[in-house]
């Protein structure tokens, strides 16, 4: 019986340092640039990603092919091809100190490029669906 009430006093040890722990860990998301990062969302849906376009605090990626761009892209952004041989030396000449908003034909190549981005310290969002999904939200494209 006594072994019985000595686990279960640990067990309950256990989960309230767990909680507490946890508990303090939560901060605002205003308590620092690095951890208000971290709870920017990364995954925009096309009126998210316009409405973060239209503030102009980001610079516009496209990340896919030459030609892609050129069939059409959005006003504004610059192309940096991931699929290209170079891509890691064009992505190193992107400023740090900018947040980056990238988008592809789907989404997969971006979310690709942001993992790879984070990795290297930039702050980047993009977009789910990709420019297929900006055109079907009725969002305008350049050529």
């Amino acid at each position: 019986m006594q072994q019985r009430h000595f686990f279960s006093a640990f067990v309950l040890g256990i989960l309230t340092l767990t909680a507490c722990s946890q508990a303090n860990t939560d901060q605002p998301a205003n308590a620092g640039t690095e951890q208000a990062t971290q709870k920017t969302t990364v995954n925009l849906t096309p009126q998210a990603f316009k409405q973060a376009v239209d503030r102009q605090e980001a610079l516009l990626v496209d990340v896919r092919t030459p030609a892609e761009y050129a069939s059409g892209h959005l006003a504004g952004s610059i192309n940096v091809d991931w699929t290209a041989s170079g891509y890691e030396a064009e992505f190193a000449k992107l400023p740090k100190d900018k947040p980056l908003l990238l988008y592809c034909r789907s989404g997969g190549r971006s979310g690709q490029a942001l993992e790879y981005l984070q990795a290297k310290g930039y702050r980047v969002q993009h977009m789910e669906g990709g420019i297929g999904a900006w055109m079907n939200a009725g969002l305008p494209v350049t050529k």
